[in-house]
């Protein structure tokens, strides 16, 4: 009993790897203690990938069988759809002067899960580029596939048992070991159907013996999201919300409304969430989060502001209030922001790179080089170094210096050879040493990369129509 203590004492202390291996020691030398080690490393395991889905996907999906369709031509300002192909086409909207991600959302101070796209539409010589801060995407089925199925080499007791054969009316009755066992098929294995079948078996017990239902008709939603059937999962969250008005149910209701492009009915339910819970700061995030993405820039800069007065460590909310005084053409005021992230730990070559475009603007020109040194020293991924060597091309056309600006934009393509706009860029300064052919060449594909850009199709005539 002693060890079993120890282990749930590594599990509190969030020491899953030694948890596992105490408990693997006690199933494999006292069978009487089988339920108790064989619980406990199950949530082990299942905390030890654990990752919170709710903000790991927010794209728009389209739902090509979904007869409730009432209108194809969508009203300015209620489509998430619209929004981001007027960005992408180069209309001039209210949001429109900002450069987009290639998932239509304007660039920011920080990227959201399901934004993975780094690209955008525009040149440097006309927009002020801001890269964005990482965050953690993904879902439980790549989590499976990516790590939980590595920790299971070498387990001396095998798997906890064959997903196969287990039968979910055999743990339904059984509340000390339903829920876990949910959360490890969920998140540890990514089996969502053997999830969702034991979400079924607890769901028809319960309604018969007249308990509560919001923690089951919760995860019952979650699951119909992961299998791609929103309007199914709808009628389940708001019957959770009808017996208990929790966040997480709040939050994935509006995520359907995401997926199904009604970014208006998301907004209400987020209100409707705030009358319930007022102060409650995830929905107030995802609130702005929207409103970002149907383009209402100002309204969700205000939402950031009054997140930021209640969490003063939210890095979120002062990224986002940086890059809109950045655009307001305030660098000085943002890099105040900045500067605050900086000394709250959190260092990235976004975030570097943010202060050096910053101090660009700011005139501290002194500051703007080492930034940008930080930047490229920290940057790890070849789409992040692409993307600060674009931005160290702008510095250096700004400055002055051509030659500086062409190589940086040569290793922006070395990096990431899709880059539309520092292929765009490098054709502009190509074709003003009348090298028209290789300047058609970088067009073309900056074309495959941006095939949206307005931009990068008028330098394509142009070039064409000069030959």
């Amino acid at each position: 009993m002693d060890k079993f203590f120890a282990a749930v004492s590594l599990f509190r202390r969030r020491k899953y790897d030694e948890c596992i291996e105490v408990c693997n020691e006690l199933l494999q030398h006292n069978a009487a203690l089988h339920q108790g080690p064989w619980e406990l490393k199950m949530r082990s395991m299942t905390q030890r990938v654990y990752i919170d889905d709710i903000e790991a996907d927010d794209d728009v999906a389209e739902d090509i069988l979904d007869t409730q369709t009432i209108a194809t031509a969508p009203r300015p300002g209620t489509s998430i759809r619209t929004t981001a192909a007027a960005s992408a086409a180069g209309k001039a909207t209210a949001a429109g002067a900002r450069p987009r991600t290639g998932t239509g959302r304007p660039i920011t101070g920080i990227s959201r899960p399901g934004t993975l796209s780094l690209q955008r539409p525009g040149s440097t010589l006309g927009n002020k580029t801001a890269l964005k801060t990482a965050r953690t995407a993904g879902s439980a089925r790549n989590i499976r596939l990516g790590s939980a199925s590595m920790f299971a080499v070498g387990d001396p007791t095998g798997p906890l048992f064959h997903i196969s054969r287990l039968h979910p009316d055999k743990y339904a009755d059984k509340d000390a070991i339903s829920k876990p066992l949910f959360q490890y098929l969920y998140y540890h294995e990514g089996e969502i159907r053997k999830a969702m079948a034991l979400c079924d078996a607890v769901l028809n017990l319960k309604r018969t013996n007249g308990e509560g239902l919001w923690w089951w008709n919760a995860q019952k939603g979650r699951c119909l999201i992961a299998t791609g059937s929103p309007r199914e999962a709808e009628h389940y969250l708001r019957a959770a919300l009808n017996e208990l008005y929790h966040p997480d149910t709040v939050l994935l209701l509006a995520r359907i409304y995401i997926k199904i492009d009604q970014p208006t009915a998301a907004l209400e339910v987020c209100k409707n969430g705030l009358e319930k819970l007022p102060g409650d700061i995830t929905l107030m995030t995802q609130q702005a989060r929207v409103l970002e993405l149907v383009g209402n820039l100002s309204a969700s800069v205000r939402r950031y502001r009054h997140i930021s007065q209640l969490d003063s460590m939210n890095t979120e909310a002062l990224a986002c209030i940086a890059v809109s005084y950045f655009y307001g053409n305030q660098p000085e005021t943002a890099l105040l922001y900045y500067r605050r992230i900086l000394s709250m730990g959190a260092h990235s070559a976004e975030l570097y790179c943010n202060i050096g475009l910053c101090c660009l603007y700011g005139g501290q020109l002194d500051l703007v080089f080492p930034c940008f040194q930080r930047a490229i020293r920290m940057a790890t991924t070849a789409e992040l170094k692409a993307d600060v060597w674009y931005n160290l091309s702008f510095v250096a056309m700004t400055t002055g210096d051509v030659h500086l600006a062409r190589r940086c934009l040569r290793l922006a393509i070395a990096s990431n050879g899709s880059h539309g706009s520092a292929l765009n860029n490098m054709a502009v300064m190509v074709a003003r040493q009348k090298q028209y052919a290789k300047a058609k060449s970088y067009l073309v594909a900056a074309k495959a990369a941006l095939p949206n850009c307005d931009e990068i199709k008028n330098n394509l005539e142009f070039i064409e129509n000069f030959e």
